[in-house]
């Protein structure tokens, strides 16, 4: 049975920053480096708006990747 964790959550008893993280603001991000209200409001809808491009994104990588299979 999956866990749905990563290897290194495991071993260390907590997620990865990544570096693109620390340059791309995000939700964890902010809440370690206290960010409240307001700004921490405009992170959230950033956020958002990135994981719909990038889903939007991987949705087109894999129509591309089925259209290729056929």
């Amino acid at each position: 049975m999956p866990t749905q964790l990563t290897p290194y959550t495991l071993v260390n008893g907590v997620e990865a920053v990544l570096y693109f993280e620390i340059q791309i603001p995000s939700l964890r991000i902010a809440i370690q480096e206290g960010f409240h209200g307001d700004e921490n409001n405009q992170l959230q809808l950033e956020e958002l708006e990135a994981l719909d491009e990038k889903k939007l994104q991987a949705q087109q990588r894999f129509e591309c990747y089925q259209a290729r299979l056929a």
